[in-house]
């Protein structure tokens, strides 16, 4: 699954510029974001069609709380 596709090459390395810090700042490994971006969509799969290929995961620390913020286009929901 790549998150980086339909993208430009300059919005590739900001991205992964941008995911590098996020690892930095937060101690995180890639593999433990990537796991993190594979457990967010398969607990929103359950429930909607997403667009995976769109995805952007944020985290980011403001005065006394680190917010993460994923951002998962919605093609539908699953009927149940």
């Amino acid at each position: 699954m790549s998150w980086f596709s339909k993208k430009h090459t300059d919005e590739i390395a900001k991205e992964r510029l941008r995911l590098i810090l996020v690892q930095d700042r937060f101690h995180l490994s890639s593999s433990t974001l990537n796991q993190l971006k594979e457990d967010i969509l398969k607990v929103l799969s359950k429930y909607v069609e997403v667009g995976e290929s769109d995805i952007s995961i944020d985290i980011r620390r403001e005065t006394h709380k680190t917010i993460l913020e994923a951002i998962v286009p919605v093609k539908g929901v699953k009927k149940s």
